[in-house]
């Protein structure tokens, strides 16, 4: 990944609230804000969305589109929920982004209530089966422990 991905995942997760929050519903508008705030960097509209597609290939992201059918056959739009998969979250702890703990722990809390809301586990996990996750899990707590 290049800096400017990089620069992404941080301003995500600067729009979750430093991992308080699981998911952020930042517009375009708002990341490209925070990337000029926090980096210094000003890309354009389509670099940004090419970035999230790649980050969301990758296995970083996971997206959930929002609209609205209104009268008319009218359809409104809204910016994407956004969050970090814990492949994502591994990603973040081994960059030293601090607080990407707290979210990990954010993110397990949420999945061990079975809340039918965004994230689900298939969507955080990237698909993977309940033994990995239970291997991932793991080796994430003991990334954890090794940080502290």
């Amino acid at each position: 990944m290049n800096s400017t991905k990089h620069s992404i995942a941080v301003a995500l997760f600067a729009s979750m609230r430093n991992g308080n929050e699981h998911y952020t519903k930042a517009s375009e508008h708002r990341l490209r804000e925070l990337l000029t705030e926090y980096h210094g960097i000003e890309i354009k509209r389509r670099w940004l969305f090419k970035c999230l597609a790649d980050m969301e290939e990758d296995g970083l992201i996971t997206r959930r589109r929002r609209y609205r059918n209104e009268e008319r056959g009218k359809i409104r739009q809204y910016s994407s929920m956004i969050t970090f998969t814990l492949y994502g979250v591994r990603y973040l702890m081994k960059k030293k982004v601090e607080g990407a703990a707290a979210l990990f722990r954010r993110l397990i809390d949420w999945l061990k209530r079975k809340d039918n809301r965004f994230p689900q586990v298939q969507e955080i996990g990237g698909g993977i089966t309940p033994e990995q996750a239970r291997e991932n899990v793991k080796s994430l707590r003991e990334l954890i422990a090794g940080l502290t």
